[in-house]
């Protein structure tokens, strides 16, 4: 059942204080029902509020799950429909909100790009400080928060994600690289952390999408991408696009993708990719590069193997955290715990217990590399039985111990 008006305004109330995003409920016809923000400030480009809303008010939305928009402006709303079996009753929007990686710098290309009068611009860039600043991933979980209030239904981020994409994609569909092949390849550099690329790339090597986009709106806004045009915010995130794909190529061939396969992809998105017209299309065409390459190696990496096999690994990948054992693999792959340790050590060319030991021990450096945790709280995590038996494992397979290790990042 969905919530009464008097529940409804409560739960706009809530966000807003919870957020400091405002939130406005439309009834079935658009109007203004109710609305909560401390401050609100129409953008100067546009003429009225009813423009403002205009631009987000759909009908034919889905009620299945939170809709993520963002516009011309590069702001981002978040809205949800509502809806039941007596029908449309209006939608609830949140925003306008900006991306954090949205800089002056890159507004003022922006304002190149939408051909903003220059008496008009002082406006915009007091209107884009004052917006509420977050990262895409964040954005994706007060979609989730507002959805579950209103229909108490739990969805994972992966599936948001999807789904909008589904909806709003205008991605370009790249010919196939066997077709392609090119001779040249382009090498621009990145400029962005360290340790946040590593993140990124580390999931592209792994071949997992889900990761691999997830940390991709997570820490592209950690360290500063520097600007890569100076009159188009969308040659911009061009240039920065082709930076990507010169390095998920590089983890793709780490992963295990066929060198001339990678570089023809290479290729060919780099070729599409001058093809789009918006930010928000170059964006989300970013995005389905890292997917796509992942996808490529983890299929890559199944090929190798046999089905108990690849059920093992995909197994130890999602429970690193948890007591692995091989019985329970065994049981849930359906063969015999002798033949598998068997096929195992004959596929992979490591025994069980080592590659599940030695994937800990990968994991406990990515810990030690992008947190700060003790190496007793990581040692706990990895469900180590006492950190003198971690220690030990730890030197077995990275060649020298975690305190060593660890100081070796500073």
């Amino acid at each position: 059942m969905l919530p009464n008006q008097g529940q409804l305004e409560y739960i706009c109330e809530i966000l807003n204080k919870s957020y400091d995003i405002p939130v406005s409920f439309l009834d079935s016809e658009g109007e203004i029902q109710f609305e909560s923000f401390s401050t609100f400030i129409l953008n100067p480009l546009l003429q009225s509020k009813g423009d403002f809303f205009d631009q987000l008010f759909n009908p034919d939305d889905s009620n299945e799950f939170p809709i993520l928009r963002i516009n011309s402006y590069l702001e981002n709303f978040i809205s949800v429909k509502l809806s039941d079996s007596s029908g449309f009753h209006g939608v609830i929007i949140m925003g306008p909100i900006i991306d954090s990686r949205l800089t002056e710098e890159m507004v003022e290309a922006l304002l190149l790009d939408l051909k903003v009068p220059s008496n008009k611009k002082e406006l915009v860039f007091n209107y884009y400080r004052e917006l509420p600043n977050m990262n895409k991933m964040k954005i994706i979980y007060i979609s989730l928060h507002l959805f579950y209030m209103l229909y108490q239904k739990q969805l994972q981020p992966e599936e948001v994600i999807n789904r909008n994409r589904s909806i709003n994609s205008t991605i370009v569909e790249i010919e196939d690289p066997n077709y392609n092949i090119s001779k040249r390849r382009q090498e621009v550099r990145l400029h962005h952390d360290l340790l946040a690329e590593k993140k990124v790339f580390q999931c592209i090597i792994e071949g997992n999408k889900e990761k691999v986009l997830e940390n991709w709106r997570t820490t592209n806004t950690q360290g500063e991408v520097g600007l890569l045009s100076r009159k188009s915010h969308v040659r911009h995130l061009k240039n920065l696009g082709i930076s990507i794909i010169t390095l998920v190529t590089r983890a793709a061939m780490e992963g295990g993708i066929n060198h001339e396969m990678a570089y023809t992809l290479s290729d060919l998105y780099i070729q599409n990719i001058e093809e789009l017209q918006t930010s928000k299309d170059v964006d989300q065409f970013i995005e389905f590069i890292l997917g796509d390459f992942a996808d490529r190696v983890k299929k890559k990496k199944q090929l190798s193997y046999s089905r108990p096999v690849n059920y093992c690994l995909n197994y130890i990948f999602n429970h690193l955290y948890d007591k692995i054992n091989l019985d329970t693999l065994a049981n849930n792959s359906g063969v015999h715990p002798n033949y598998l340790s068997s096929i195992f050590k004959k596929e992979v060319g490591i025994t069980l217990r080592n590659y599940i030991l030695k994937a800990k021990i990968e994991e406990a450096k990515t810990l030690m590399q992008f947190t700060d945790y003790s190496l007793l709280k990581i040692s706990t995590l990895l469900n180590f039985y006492d950190q003198s038996y971690f220690t030990k494992t730890f030197k077995k397979f990275a060649e020298v111990t975690p305190n060593q290790y660890k100081n070796s990042l500073i």
